[in-house]
């Protein structure tokens, strides 16, 4: 309730009413009209982090172990409600339970999904769609899951999923763990770094031999965070990077090339993470407040 106070016009659009499984942001004018409008249907509240202070505090604690302070939003439902239909989120999510239960039906990862997406589209012809019928998802590997006060459930990026009430209203806090690079990010690093003698060539090749899933997986984000906060220095954020480029999946690499590449991201470790620090203090600085 005290959320839904906070309505304003410069934060509208954080507050989004869940109509026929898709979010809309049309529905909703002013604060007085949510109570209402909740008790007939699903409402998203994003962005809770900066609006609640104990939301936030949740957010503070994850980014001291992760070095990811994540997007975390709200949903509240009505008894018999359906909220967002079968889909799966460009990043890993944690539910947390805060009020009544709900039901989640919880598939494993089909098609697009498998490769760890970091982007996803809302037309249903393109490669990043993330929206699933139920013929889409007859033969995956479903299961569901009821979740009740103090529950979490952890989805793993490309996890379909879709949620539901049933007798009972539901209040839950969706943690979305949405890095800021992955090591497809940080191979660019290394061309606009001058670490490969034939930028394109190189990173043409590293996209073709290394498995997608490695491209998208996020780098550790936790050694950026603490050299940003003076627990580690930069050289010992430069060797977790090093060991991390070293222990993707260079399987199908021919040796000579995987030596050669190796050899060129290794050598300028230090400028691309000097650099991601760089583009994380701008970004940071750049980001809209809406709570206020």
């Amino acid at each position: 309730t005290r959320v839904f106070r906070k309505m304003a016009d410069s934060n509208r659009g954080l507050f989004k009413v869940i109509v026929d499984g898709k979010p809309t942001t049309d529905r909703i004018k002013n604060s007085g009209e949510i109570p209402e409008v909740s008790k007939m249907t699903p409402i998203i509240v994003n962005t809770m982090q900066d609006a609640d202070p104990s939301v936030g505090r949740i957010a503070d604690t994850i980014a001291r172990h992760l070095g990811i302070r994540p997007n975390i939003n709200m949903y509240t439902s009505p008894p018999h409600s359906v909220g967002l239909t079968a889909h799966h989120d460009p990043q890993d999510v944690f539910v947390i339970q805060v009020s009544g239960s709900k039901t989640w039906l919880v598939c494993d990862p089909i098609g697009p999904g498998r490769s760890l997406p970091t982007r996803v589209s809302d037309d249903p012809s393109h490669d990043l769609y993330y929206r699933y019928s139920t013929k889409d998802l007859e033969g995956a590997t479903c299961r569901e899951y009821e979740l009740n006060i103090g529950d979490i459930l952890y989805m793993p990026r490309g996890t379909i999923h879709a949620p539901a009430t049933h007798k009972n209203s539901s209040v839950h806090l969706t943690v979305g763990i949405d890095g800021d690079f992955t090591w497809g990010d940080f191979f660019k690093g290394v061309a606009r770094s001058g670490g490969f003698e034939k930028p394109r060539e190189s990173l043409s090749t590293l996209f073709t031999c290394l498995p997608q899933r490695d491209l998208n997986r996020l780098v550790p984000h936790l050694p950026l965070w603490d050299t940003q906060n003076n627990r580690i220095t930069l050289q010992q954020a430069q060797l977790e990077f090093s060991k991390g480029v070293e222990n993707l999946g260079w399987g199908k690499c021919p040796l000579e090339t995987r030596e050669r590449l190796l050899r060129e991201c290794l050598g300028v470790v230090g400028k691309v993470v000097d650099l991601m620090l760089k583009l994380q203090v701008n970004s940071r600085s750049r980001k809209p407040k809406f709570w206020t």
